[in-house]
């Protein structure tokens, strides 16, 4: 992988990443909190099982990448015992820092091949294409399980503070805040 493949690859899925964590904040803070240990069968995990898994993976992940090695931290909170609007603030706060500590990586970190608890060796900033993969599956299943509580996925604010309506799809208001890019840098960037 060359210096320019990984930085582009690291800049173009946190991209991609933000976006979607903006939809999964939606899902998390539109599970009402008395149906947190809904499931549709019982052998599925419950929404708050779902919405840990979530959380933890995600963070887990991010941490690893920066840190160059995938382990469990001793400082995590015990999500289990949160409320499930406390878990989607801490994991707001937490998500934010963890994407920072990737976005600040050089190309040596990036490209360093990590072990993932032994199961795959990807370089580093390959794994951010498993943690979208792995959050936009879940979350699906998590916004179906809200559909079947009867409850609503909650609307998102834009920059400026304004809802952004439900008929409007979070990626198309997303990437129109966006600044225009030149065809020719994006010819490039292919």
């Amino acid at each position: 992988m060359t210096t320019d493949q990984a930085l582009f690859l690291r800049d173009f899925l946190l991209q991609r990443i933000e976006e979607a964590h903006l939809v999964t904040m939606r899902v998390l803070y539109s599970i009402p909190e008395a149906d947190g240990e809904y499931r549709p069968h019982p052998w599925s995990r419950s929404a708050r099982e779902m919405a840990i898994h979530i959380i933890e993976t995600e963070l887990m992940l991010l941490n690893g990448i920066a840190r160059g090695k995938f382990k469990r931290e001793e400082d995590e909170m015990p999500l289990s015992f949160m409320s499930l609007a406390e878990m989607a603030q801490y994991y707001d706060e937490k998500f934010s820092a963890a994407v920072e500590s990737v976005r600040k990586l050089g190309v040596k970190p990036l490209t360093t091949y990590l072990s993932f608890y032994g199961v795959f060796r990807h370089p580093a900033v390959v794994f951010l294409t498993f943690l979208h993969d792995h959050t936009v599956h879940h979350r699906g299943q998590l916004s179906a399980y809200v559909r079947e509580m009867g409850a609503k996925i909650s609307m998102i604010k834009g920059v400026d503070g304004s809802f952004v309506s439900m008929g409007q799809p979070a990626m198309k208001y997303l990437w129109t805040e966006r600044p225009a890019y030149e065809t020719s840098d994006l010819a490039q960037a292919a």
